[in-house]
């Protein structure tokens, strides 16, 4: 019975040890070190958005080796232009529900 009670006391600081840990932060799928737009430095430090980059990220990648040889510079062309655009959220009036629509738009495309 010692060894019950010892072991629950062990899981016990266990437990409370992850509950005083930080959440680790999402990462995007770009290095959040080198970001430099106000869109880039929004998504490193959002949750929701990098999040979203990431499968935004894996869905492009799955689409690029789906493609055929002849789809894939359209494709790479169609996700610089959405990148363009996406960067422009700052300009509006909310900034982060321009980004959060951009992302789900894009990734139902894919």
């Amino acid at each position: 019975m010692n060894g019950l009670v010892a072991g629950s006391g062990i899981v016990a600081i266990v437990l409370l040890t992850m509950w005083t840990l930080p959440a680790r932060a999402a990462q995007p799928s770009f290095d959040c070190d080198g970001a430099k737009s106000e869109v880039e430095k929004m998504i490193c430090g959002d949750d929701a958005l990098a999040d979203l980059d990431l499968r935004l990220a894996r869905d492009f990648a799955r689409a690029l080796a789906r493609a055929s040889a002849d789809q894939v510079p359209e494709l790479k062309s169609s996700q610089r232009a959405w990148r363009t655009q996406m960067l422009k959220c700052a300009q509006t009036g909310d900034p982060r529900g321009c980004v959060l629509d951009a992302y789900t738009k894009r990734i139902a495309q894919f």
